[in-house]
């Protein structure tokens, strides 16, 4: 009797976890296309909330501060006329920290210049003060 408890209290635990790994999942899918459409129209004020204060984004022209990244968005050099995203992962790297990978496929310019069409992006979000926030960012266009 015991062992069965033990088995369906180790069965139960499982499902608790794969239920709330789905939902951070879902959870950081929406925060990541909440940034992309910010981006998008150039919407600065949205990272002043989203981006840890030592956040970095890395891009082609090397890494920013969150303040020079958020001066660059308010400038809004670049047009998003649409995105999608696939293979979304996320992997836990601790308790508070999180991987999330995925494929992007954009419609976009930068300067007037099209921007490669398809990126793997990379972000790693840290949960602080109870909540999940943009600590790392960068994109590699795919040759």
């Amino acid at each position: 009797m015991k062992k069965i408890f033990v088995v369906a209290a180790m069965v139960l635990i499982g499902a608790i976890s794969a239920s709330a790994q789905k939902g951070l999942e879902a959870l950081l899918m929406k925060m990541e296309k909440s940034a992309w459409d910010a981006f998008g129209k150039g919407d600065s004020k949205f990272f002043q909330t989203f981006l840890t204060e030592d956040a970095l984004i890395g891009g082609g022209n090397g890494f920013q501060s969150k303040a020079e990244s958020i001066k660059a968005i308010g400038a809004k050099p670049c047009d998003l006329k649409s995105y999608d995203f696939s293979n979304f992962k996320v992997t836990m790297l601790s308790p508070t920290a999180a991987l999330v990978t995925y494929s992007a496929t954009q419609d976009a310019t930068c300067g007037g210049q099209p921007i490669p069409a398809k990126t793997n992006v990379s972000t790693i979000y840290v949960k602080r003060n109870g909540k999940w926030l943009g600590f790392f960012h960068q994109e590699t266009p795919v040759m």
